[in-house]
């Protein structure tokens, strides 16, 4: 490095606290945008059903990434090398942190690094730069990835933001002296956390992951079998590709539902609730209502006229007329402090009283 060089970190970092600069775990690149202007087209930006109204938002985005050229490869290189050392430095400071039981100060650091504190800022600077130009040069790559995985169930800005946390974590981890290019080993942090957001968030009920992979696995033999059949295959030619049973798979098949909000709008205009077009099953028409209180009303007279005021409370509770539950003789017994068998001999005695055909054609009409 040129003493001009140096002078010039040394001057952008007089003010900075260089521990502050490291980058935590699972945290994104302060300033990096996710845009990038050649995919606006491919994804078919503007066409109506797209994106709504989140176009704007990723037409700007795609045409701020365009002002971040693709790195050389010794270019790569040499800021992943940066990267590392300051990753190793963050990964030093935390080991030191745990021997001292506290957080150690730059100068302590610096010490056990065997270096001088103007030294480790400038390490720690250029290691934050060199991973902002990374993340910021290798976006595209997020939005290929995530152009991939539209229409799952997650918006695709969101995608494109999971991709680049995968990224982030990809830069911290990336091992330029292994000899693999960047964009490899990125593709596959990258796309863990795309489909690892999808598993989490694109459907109302959560599924397990290994349920996600199983409807992923599903899914391939799905179209695996019809092309190779020509036709959509049965659920016994699944259950074999799969490995299951047709109990299996049905379970399978039923978790692949996806669950629907009853706020969700629906029509021309989507000025209605799904929840105003569903009929409620218990709900009663009002003459069922009518009627049902007519038929209690009439049911109480007789048993007022024909009954007496025990054989009336009796039947009451046996059938449940008046609380919907109807009870044992050995309950209506309990109650009235009476033995089974005389519950049941008042109950027979009513029961006549009741089947007299003078009664019974009163309420024989309400049986119809």
């Amino acid at each position: 490095m040129s003493a001009t060089e140096a002078s010039q970190i040394d001057t952008a970092i007089d003010n900075l606290n260089p521990l502050d600069a490291i980058p935590q775990s699972g945290e994104t690149a302060e300033g990096v945008t996710l845009v990038d202007a050649n995919f606006s087209n491919d994804i078919g930006l503007g066409r109506s059903g797209s994106y709504g109204k989140d176009d704007d938002t990723v037409g700007a985005f795609f045409k701020e990434m365009a002002r971040y050229p693709l790195l050389k490869p010794d270019e790569e290189v040499e800021l992943a090398q940066s990267v590392k050392q300051m990753v190793d430095i963050e990964q030093h400071r935390l080991d030191l942190c745990e021997q001292l039981g506290r957080i150690p100060s730059k100068t302590e650091l610096a010490k056990s690094l065997a270096i001088a504190p103007k030294a480790l800022d400038r390490c720690l600077y250029r290691g934050r730069k060199a991973k902002h130009k990374m993340i910021r040069s290798n976006l595209r790559l997020v939005v290929s990835i995530a152009k991939r995985y539209l229409n799952r169930g997650v918006p695709f800005l969101d995608l494109i933001q999971e991709g680049a946390i995968g990224l982030n974590r990809a830069t911290e981890k990336f091992d330029p002296n292994k000899g693999y290019k960047f964009s490899t080993y990125a593709y596959w942090w990258i796309r863990q956390a795309i489909t690892r957001t999808i598993a989490n968030d694109a459907r109302t009920i959560r599924l397990p992951i290994h349920i996600v992979e199983k409807l992923n696995k599903l899914k391939k033999a799905q179209r695996t079998l019809k092309q190779n059949l020509q036709r959509n295959p049965s659920e016994q030619e699944l259950a074999d590709e799969l490995e299951l049973t047709p109990v299996q798979l049905r379970q399978l098949l039923q978790m692949r539902r996806q669950s629907l909000s009853l706020n969700h709008r629906v029509g021309k205009g989507e000025d209605t609730e799904l929840l105003e077009l569903l009929e409620d099953h218990e709900l009663r028409l009002p003459e069922e209502q009518m009627n049902e209180a007519m038929m209690s009303q009439e049911v109480s007279a007789v048993l007022d006229e024909v009954l007496t005021e025990r054989e009336r409370d009796v039947i009451a509770m046996r059938y449940g007329l008046t609380t919907c539950q109807p009870h044992t003789l050995e309950e209506v017994g309990t109650m009235f402090n009476l033995s089974r068998e005389r519950v049941r001999q008042i109950q027979s005695k009513a029961m006549r009283k009741l089947r007299r055909p003078q009664v019974a054609r009163r309420l024989r009409g309400w049986l119809t």
